[in-house]
């Protein structure tokens, strides 16, 4: 019985462990948007503009930018960014 009780025990410390260490780890690969609203700006496969509260936000736009959707001015899009250059652009169904 005691031994069913250590092993127990051992596994509760270790997820307490895993949940402590997981944490920041987990919030390095969080996919959150860098910007959300409605694009100002839009030169294809050269860069994008968004409203953002009172702020324009420009990004730039490569090959390897994934863009879902038919991007125009006046729609509203979700922009994921990784070293100032946009990796996604998601144009949100109306």
């Amino acid at each position: 019985m005691k031994d069913v009780r250590t092993g127990a025990a051992l596994a509760v410390m270790a997820f307490a462990v895993l949940l402590v260490a997981g944490a920041p780890l987990m919030a390095m690969f969080k996919d959150d948007p860098a910007a959300t609203g409605k694009v100002t700006a839009y030169e294809a496969g050269k860069s994008i503009s968004v409203q953002v509260g009172d702020d324009a936000k420009p990004f730039k736009i490569d090959g390897e930018t994934k863009i879902e959707g038919e991007v125009a001015i006046g729609k509203e899009v979700q922009v994921w960014v990784k070293d100032g250059v946009a990796t996604k652009i998601a144009v949100k169904k109306e």
